[in-house]
């Protein structure tokens, strides 16, 4: 931009270095013309009379230049000689020139010729000038249009490239009036879109990956935490009977198998998002079901000595994935241990607009109403977690499911009581 300044700065000097240049010397060669014009008339004027015409006979009036004849005689009296040399008696503006006349070889007096050198030069060189400085200013004209229409729009863009290429894709460009730019700044924020968008997608994916990843590993504290539990009783020998002692080898059986299942899906399904969890939905009998809740967490709840009640149900066919169903209430029930008070945790049941609800409830209420809305996204822990371990992702992971099954979970909170409903259809 400053390099074009001082480009109308230069042309705007020599354009008026030029004007100048030319009417001067327009001007002085006019002077030459028009001083050659009065002394070519003076000069004949002279020679008739060297050569005998009378002055009487002198007809001035064709004459361009000369507007006056004067005589003296060459006797008079020299302060008359002197005041005539001197242009006594000439108009004001007016120029004289005074020419000896001999007669034969005797000086016979002085001739004063008076005139006036019209000015035709002068409108010319005007003309002429004021053509030259319309140039000019149509030039610098032209010049400031092309910086303020074209110049100064292509730098507010050149810095886009570079700004895109730094990954600043927030801000556009509005087109200028004069559209010169039209298509390719229409091309720069097309390709400042599609990169945003672009950008927003791998960062909504490297999201989801890691929420994939953080979510099989929360997974996966539900059956090791049952596998330390289980392990511990058989350890410290709280099981009377061989019966017992079987039932919590086999329930450490099917909570490894789980585990491997979970790790298989995490190698299948590291690079893919949240949303490709797979469910396989079927018919399954509520009361089904809800023997394998019992089977999955009854042990494990008597072991820590809180009381499990399962409220009485009619059973009924529903749809949806029972696997996932069991593992979504896994994971509410070991939030109840870690958050409720340790006293009772109680499953039942209700109908609402044609969809079974399942209410899970555990005693003590310690998160507050405010919270209610962000307990179901990703990564968000209460206020209530203190030191306690974890991801954030367990109420996260079961809305999705649930979603899938064209269901829906949401929280209560009552005095002293939490609970989380399911919500699955008939």
């Amino acid at each position: 931009m400053k390099q074009f300044n001082r480009l109308i700065i230069w042309v705007i000097i020599i354009g008026i270095t030029v004007v100048i240049a030319f009417s001067f010397a327009a001007s002085y060669n006019g002077s030459i013309e028009e001083n050659k014009g009065y002394v070519i008339e003076a000069n004949r004027i002279a020679n008739q009379l060297n050569n005998g015409v009378l002055l009487t006979d002198i007809e001035i009036d064709q004459a361009n230049y000369v507007q006056g004849l004067d005589w003296m005689e060459g006797n008079a009296e020299p302060l008359q000689i002197e005041q005539f040399f001197n242009g006594a008696g000439v108009r004001s503006g007016a120029g004289f020139m005074i020419k000896p006349i001999y007669d034969g070889q005797q000086l016979a007096g002085y001739l004063r010729l008076t005139y006036i050198v019209p000015n035709t030069i002068t409108p010319v060189i005007i003309t002429v000038a004021v053509i030259l400085l319309v140039a000019l200013t149509s030039i610098v004209g032209m010049l400031l249009y092309v910086k303020r229409e074209i110049i100064k729009p292509f730098h507010v863009i050149e810095n886009m490239p570079l700004e895109l290429s730094k990954g600043h894709l927030h801000q556009g460009i509005n087109e200028s009036k004069s559209r010169f730019f039209g298509k390719f700044i229409w091309g720069l924020n097309l390709l400042r879109e599609t990169l945003n968008a672009q950008k927003q997608t791998n960062l909504r994916l490297e999201k989801d990956r890691q929420t994939l990843i953080a979510s099989l590993s929360h997974e996966l504290k539900t059956p090791v935490s049952a596998i330390k539990l289980y392990s511990v009783a058989l350890y410290d020998d709280l099981y009377e009977s061989d019966k017992k002692r079987k039932e919590c080898a086999k329930l450490i059986e099917e909570k490894a198998e789980q585990i491997e299942n979970l790790i298989v899906d995490i190698i299948s399904t590291s690079a893919s998002s949240i949303s490709d969890f797979e469910i396989q939905e079927t018919e399954f009998y509520l009361s089904e079901w809800i023997e394998k809740v019992m089977y999955s967490n009854k042990e494990k709840l008597a072991l820590l000595k809180i009381k499990f009640e399962i409220a009485p149900v009619r059973d009924k066919l529903l749809i949806g994935d029972p696997d996932r169903l069991v593992e979504v209430v896994d994971n509410i029930i070991e939030n109840a241990i870690k958050y409720g008070d340790g006293n009772t945790i109680r499953v039942s049941f209700y109908e609402e607009d044609y969809r079974q609800l399942i209410r899970i409830e555990n005693s003590g209420a310690s998160i507050s109403q405010n919270e209610l809305p962000h307990m179901f996204s990703s990564f968000w822990r209460g206020s209530n977690v203190g030191n306690k371990p974890g991801n954030g992702l367990g109420l996260y992971i079961g809305k999705q499911l649930l979603k899938k099954m064209g269901g829906d979970i949401f929280a209560e909170v009552k005095e002293h009581a939490f609970a989380v409903v399911l919500v699955v259809r008939f």
